[in-house]
């Protein structure tokens, strides 16, 4: 779920307690399916036990129904992300779906334990499609299921962008458009030939990218093998519809295989976005513009003046106060972010100032 979901931050701001944390792991194998509801069984007779202790019944009924139901949900708890995070007070309940992996928790107390919501995993913008660029075709997988779809009315082979095309003959040739731009052969073409017929067609697929990604922002990962991919993007590498690149082919991969290798991508990103975090905030010290107080940096977000607000622990750990301030960030519409550093040895908060 999108951090800015109207749905999300209105319960987020919502005054109405206990507020009520449900933090799942999630394994997409049907054998686990029936562990994945066990897990959350536990989780939820454990928030019941917390209710029933410490407050009345009327303050959580309806919280409780609501979270029984969703025991009925059977595809609820198949979703191919790796955890869900279920956030309920008397009033409503949302459930958001995690990018990676998380330990069963609940909490139920004056908070909602928002920190996985802040991590790099969930915040970097995440291309729609992947797509293998070869000399003359292209193969195009879904980001989330990975498995080979049709994109649009792009056409995904050379040949079928001239209709004409005849890829049985020896040679060939037509034109596009009512003009004779260029030839184009067969598989015996001369090797000049084929290296202005992969120009026409890579200048087609950009035209075609781009029209996409103006119409809905669509964004691609690219791969391809790196003598082939670095034609394209020696071309079209600025622009904005590439999400991301892969300088290795994927088609030859197993459906375990491409996710490794997706799941190498992702984490390599987030390495990325972690390291200019750390490096913005080291900026910030040098620059008398960090705190680190916790008082400190509340009155500083009641007061707007913070940047970037940025949450660090061992990634095991939720602080109850940390996540007060992280939630009054949201709501602020400030920027925030989540870093889980093994080597950390206590959690930390840091604020950078305008």
């Amino acid at each position: 779920m999108n951090i800015k979901d109207d749905k999300l931050l209105k319960l987020l701001s919502s005054k109405v307690e206990p507020k009520i944390s449900i933090i799942l792991p999630i394994h997409p194998e049907t054998p686990q399916i029936e562990e994945n509801i066990l897990t959350y069984k536990n989780l939820l007779k454990d928030v019941k036990k917390d209710l029933e202790l410490n407050y009345p019944r009327r303050q959580w009924e309806n919280t409780v129904e609501q979270l029984d139901s969703l025991l009925l949900d059977r595809q609820l708890f198949s979703t191919s992300k790796r955890a869900l995070i279920v956030f309920a007070n008397n009033e409503t309940m949302e459930i958001c779906e995690m990018n990676h992996k998380v330990s069963p928790k609940a909490h139920v107390g004056t908070t909602f334990l928002v920190q996985d919501l802040l991590l790099p995993v969930e915040n970097i913008d995440k291309p729609d499609y992947i797509v293998n660029i070869s000399r003359d075709r292209i193969n195009v997988f879904d980001i989330d299921s990975l498995k080979e779809i049709k994109l649009h009315q792009i056409h995904h082979k050379f040949s079928d962008y001239y209709s004409d095309f005849d890829a049985e003959s020896n040679v060939n040739s037509g034109s596009y458009g009512g003009k004779n731009i260029a030839q184009y052969h067969g598989h015996r073409s001369k090797p000049e030939e084929q290296e202005r017929d992969q120009e026409i067609y890579y200048r087609y697929l950009d035209k075609a990218f781009s029209s996409y990604y103006r119409e809905n922002g669509e964004t691609y990962l690219l791969t391809g093998l790196p003598e082939v991919l670095d034609v394209y993007l020696n071309s079209y590498g600025n622009s904005p519809y590439i999400g991301g690149v892969i300088h290795s082919s994927i088609l030859n991969l197993s459906h375990q295989e491409l996710n490794e290798k997706i799941n190498e991508y992702k984490y390599f990103e987030d390495i990325a976005m972690m390291e200019k975090t750390k490096h913005e905030l080291h900026k910030a010290l040098n620059q008398e513009k960090l705190i680190q107080d916790l008082n400190t940096i509340g009155f500083a977000l009641d007061n707007h003046d913070v940047r970037t607000l940025v949450s660090v622990n061992d990634g095991k750990s939720y602080s109850i106060d940390h996540n007060k301030i992280l939630v009054q960030s949201i709501l602020n519409q400030t920027n925030c972010q989540v870093i889980y550093d093994e080597e950390e040895s206590a959690p930390s908060i840091n604020a950078i100032v305008y």
